[in-house]
């Protein structure tokens, strides 16, 4: 396929594209990834972190075997996290108490494995003829892409695993986007990730919706409620809110499996907050679950690697999450 990025329709562009839902294209060639529909990106809206984080294409890259030389444009899109003047917004720093480092790579990962870590800026990355490469786009910062040269798309993945949670499942703690838990599982079960994890995020059951899926799903993997934990006033609204997001996923995926991992470890675990004990906090999401055929609970805190945090406190960094990705894959067995 020759890209030419004054004529390249979204169809052919989405080609190349994996764990990602559609692509916008721009008079001037530029394509934005979508891993939200537009109805879930409202759903986001009313909070400006997460109106921010909503139009980021964590998980996305692109893969393709270069048939010439091929120029990958790169342009950032600087987003306000402030709020608007006429909105009331919670103050997710305040509660979080300290810096957010979300610096980041571009990915590129090459077939025999070596991959460039390169930065991330409005330019251009050139792929030489011939290479088989997979470009993992940034988890916490959006861009938009542009294409020029002549390349061929490599086929998907049987089936589509989803994760929803928070900025832990979006990959805040991870500075390059090929080790975040997406490409992690990817790599150890050799099937896509379409990663909806927002950053600040409480378990919200309406961002769960119909999704335009490729593939078919074959997983949905649930991590939301250490930011439930700090901002909610009761374990009875935790769980009540954990029941609605599961009823809405048998809704629209009746017959999928679905994995829930409590929490992770977080240094202030032995706090307690307004609703309770972190311990009673996880006891509320397990029960919540009761009810659901085909729902199963990983335990967060068996899935953290303690001494491998990038903030020491909330965030795990890319030896943690390999950790926890391997025990995912266990639990899916």
């Amino acid at each position: 396929m020759v890209i030419d990025h004054c004529s390249i329709s979204e169809e052919s562009f989405f080609s190349l594209v994996h764990n990602a839902l559609s692509v916008q294209r721009a008079d001037d060639g530029f394509f934005r990834i979508n891993r939200f529909t537009a109805a879930q990106k409202q759903e986001a809206s009313a909070h400006p972190l997460y109106r921010a984080m909503a139009n980021t294409a964590a998980g996305a890259c692109l893969r393709f075997q270069a048939l010439s030389p091929v120029k990958l444009d790169i342009r950032r899109i600087n987003q306000s996290l402030l709020p608007r003047f006429d909105e009331e917004a919670l103050d997710l720093a305040s509660l979080y108490g300290r810096p957010l480092d979300l610096d980041e790579s571009i990915d590129v990962r090459y077939q025999d494995g070596r991959v460039d870590y390169l930065p991330l800026k409005n330019g251009v990355i050139e792929i030489g003829a011939s290479e088989q490469v997979t470009i993992f786009l940034p988890l916490h910062h959006q861009v938009e892409v542009r294409l020029s040269g002549e390349a061929e798309s490599i086929g998907r993945k049987p089936s589509t695993y989803l994760l929803l949670g928070d900025s832990i499942m979006q990959g805040v703690g991870i500075h390059h986007p090929s080790q975040s838990l997406g490409a992690q599982l990817e790599s150890l079960m050799g099937v896509s990730f379409l990663n909806q994890g927002l950053a600040g995020t409480l378990i919200s059951p309406r961002m769960v919706q119909e999704l335009p899926l490729v593939q078919p799903l074959g997983g949905i993997i649930v991590g939301y409620g250490t930011n439930d934990w700090v901002v909610r006033e009761n374990l009875a609204e935790l769980r009540g809110e954990m029941f609605a997001l599961l009823g809405r996923i048998r809704k629209f995926h009746p017959r999928t499996p679905v994995l829930v991992m409590t929490p992770l470890w977080r240094a202030d675990i032995q706090q307690a907050k307004r609703m309770g004990s972190f311990a009673e906090m996880q006891l509320a999401l397990m029960q919540a679950t009761k009810c659901f055929p085909m729902v199963s609970v990983a335990d967060g805190l068996s899935l953290s690697l303690r001494s491998s945090y990038d903030d020491g406190f909330l965030h795990p960094d890319n030896k943690a999450v390999a950790f926890l990705a391997k025990g995912l894959v266990r639990q899916f067995g």
